[in-house]
């Protein structure tokens, strides 16, 4: 019985002593999973671009210190009044990098590109229109072989004035020290072409409308019905353009080829006509040729030049060949009777 019962208290007394154990190595284990947490805004709701951060829009929320994200904030007064560059979808951490100070700072809506255009070609809106206003782009085509006549049409309507002289926000306070020089549009992705088009065929220039009459239903991607128009026109005058071209490079092609053959026949040789002259004893020879009928000097026996140096000739401007005689040939050189040896 003794064996017994000193069995039982050791049994006992062990698994006390491990029950302690256990719980003091789980308590252990439990202690050193605990991860630190701090707070940090994020949004309540979706937030669309542009669209102002105030409070009912964010919320705090813990988040793993080792995880918070660059450009997070616990700071409400460093986000109210300030806009989103960008959509926020909900629960997304409030980040510097996604805030803008002013909804007017310089940022192109999506589906938008800015073009711009001097403002000298539209001195009369120039100083009349400001940042946001809609403005219609009308553009100006002379004559020539892709415009069968003179035209103007608008290409584009209802555009929105994005900057002017690269300023986005309007100060209505400013001095306006000179004209503007430059206005900046934002316009649909879809209508670049239109506008690409228009500024190298023609004269681009701008003219106000009504600020509610544009096409602000047209789907993202598509051109807008004014695009469009302006498009199908130049189209139909570039095919138009072409088929003449082909007609003509056709009759071309039709019309036999007449060769020019260049005159051969030898231009007939003028006829050369001598004379002699003795004065006092001293023999001078003159020749001129027909259409010119003055003399030349070619012989004076007084400058050491004898008749026999000449050369042979015919009334009909053709030279003896070398060796021949002709029929006046006996009154050149020493047999001739008005020889005269040289003084």
């Amino acid at each position: 019985m003794r064996n017994k019962s000193l069995f039982l208290l050791l049994a006992c007394v062990c698994g006390t002593v491990a029950a302690i154990g256990v719980s003091q190595w789980m308590n252990a284990n439990s202690g050193s999973g605990t991860t630190e947490t701090v707070e940090i805004f994020v949004t309540a709701q979706e937030i669309g671009d542009q669209e102002e951060i105030t409070a009912d829009k964010i919320r705090l929320e813990h988040w793993p210190a080792d995880r918070v994200p660059q450009g997070a904030t616990s700071d409400l007064a460093a986000l109210e009044g300030r806009f989103a560059k960008q959509l926020f979808l909900a629960g997304e951490p409030v980040l510097e990098a996604k805030l803008m100070n002013e909804k007017n700072d310089i940022i192109v809506p999506k589906g938008y590109r800015v073009v711009s255009m001097k403002a000298d070609q539209n001195s009369g809106i120039a100083n009349l229109v400001k940042q946001g206003d809609r403005v219609d782009v009308d553009a100006y085509f002379t004559k020539n072989e892709l415009f069968p006549e003179t035209k103007t049409m608008t290409i584009l309507s209802g555009v929105k004035v994005f900057a002017l002289d690269g300023k986005t926000k309007h100060d209505p306070e400013a001095v306006k020290a000179r004209s503007v020089r430059t206005i900046s549009l934002a316009i649909r992705n879809a209508d670049h072409e239109a506008w690409m088009l228009a500024q190298r065929n023609g004269e681009v220039s701008l003219s106000l409308g009504n600020p509610s009459a544009y096409e602000s239903d047209v789907p993202e991607g598509e051109v807008s019905a004014t695009g469009q128009k302006f498009l199908t026109w130049m189209a139909d005058h570039r095919k138009e353009q072409e088929r003449l071209a082909a007609e003509a490079k056709a009759r071309a092609a039709d019309t036999p080829t007449v060769e020019v053959v260049e005159n051969t026949t030898p231009e007939a040789k003028k006829k050369v006509f001598r004379t002699t002259s003795i004065v006092a004893g001293r023999m001078r020879v003159y020749e001129w040729t027909e259409g010119d009928p003055i003399p030349r000097l070619i012989a004076d026996t007084g400058a050491g030049v004898t008749i026999g140096e000449l050369d042979d000739i015919d009334p009909t401007g053709n030279k003896t060949p070398a060796g021949e005689k002709d029929e006046l040939s006996h009154l050149n050189g020493e047999e001739s009777p008005f020889f005269q040896p040289g003084q």
